[in-house]
């Protein structure tokens, strides 16, 4: 049996697929990996090779946001088949070394409930649970097309009608994202440069599909579906926030609403969203459309590997 790692920055298909399998719900196409990486120039990329089969995917680096954090972001996953041989063990000590390089002896990683080598990895190497997202999918095929209004004096346009709002969202980001509850450090929105390469360009941006709340010129909240899989026509809820002073007045529920009616539309299969547990706004919301429950994925926090 021989292991080895080889670099995955040139082979962002194998990257995709052996990510898309083991999280099983969440789909990683190259091109959108492509995307992250060149908006984390601190990260890095390996793949795991087994008896000349490429098995595993292990990354690391700093991305926007997580600046002031004592971890670094990582992805580590070894398809089912293969575990238990070693290649997991490799990328591990691989992604801490890189990680003691970046100034960070803590990694963030994230995977699903029902795989049934997180619990036994976690023990083995002191990670622990620090968030828990709550997946959901709504089947467009026999979905209603929702008609909830915004309230008076809110008017819901997109970027693609408006693109000078774009400095409206990201100010409506930063006052959002520190207030999401999220494993580990809070949120940020970084500059509006970095907010708008990360978040409004990419492979995955869908400036139709990136519903911006407006009272007068002001933009009170924000909504954005982000492709998943253009292919199987599946996209990502991927944010919804609203300024604190015009919460509760019904603005998330027809932003989300509008990015359903959105998705039906332009025919559309399916959406996927994920909340943490403790986010009980965003779950309220969902919980008036009829999506349907996917497995929870974890957040884990542990230690390097010793070096």
């Amino acid at each position: 049996m021989a292991i080895e790692l080889i670099g995955g920055r040139l082979d962002s298909v194998s990257t995709g697929r052996i990510v898309s399998d083991v999280l099983q719900w969440l789909i990683f196409e190259p091109d959108a990996i492509e995307h992250m990486r060149a908006q984390t120039p601190t990260r890095r990329d390996w793949i795991a090779v087994l008896d000349g089969e490429k098995v595993g995917v292990g990354t690391c680096g700093v991305p926007v946001g997580m600046e002031a954090s004592s971890a670094a972001l990582s992805m580590l996953f070894v398809l089912r088949p293969a575990r238990h041989q070693g290649a997991g063990g490799l990328l591990y000590r691989q992604v801490s070394d890189h990680a003691r390089t970046l100034g960070r002896s803590t990694l963030q990683m994230f995977s699903v409930e029902d795989d049934p080598d997180t619990a036994g990895f976690a023990a083995r190497h002191g990670f622990t649970v620090v968030g828990r997202v709550r997946g959901l999918r709504l089947p467009l095929d026999r979905c209603p097309r929702p008609d909830t209004e915004p309230p008076t004096g809110v008017a819901i346009t997109t970027l693609a009608q408006r693109p000078d709002l774009a400095p409206g969202v990201w100010e409506v980001a930063c006052e959002a994202f520190a207030e999401i509850p999220h494993g580990g450090d809070a949120l940020q929105a970084g500059t509006y440069e970095q907010f708008a390469a990360t978040r409004l360009a990419g492979p995955g941006y869908i400036p139709e599909a990136t519903f911006a709340a407006v009272q007068g010129e002001q933009v009170v909240g924000y909504a954005q579906l982000g492709w998943m899989s253009r292919l199987a026509g599946i996209a990502d809820h991927e944010m919804i926030a609203v300024r604190r002073d015009w919460r509760g007045r019904g603005i998330a529920q027809a932003l989300k609403a509008a990015q359903i009616s959105w998705a039906i539309d332009n025919g559309l299969t399916e959406l996927r969203a994920g909340n943490d547990e403790r986010n009980a706004a965003a779950r309220a919301v969902n919980a008036r459309f009829p999506y349907m429950p996917m497995p929870d994925y974890l957040r884990l926090r542990g230690s390097t590997a010793p070096g």
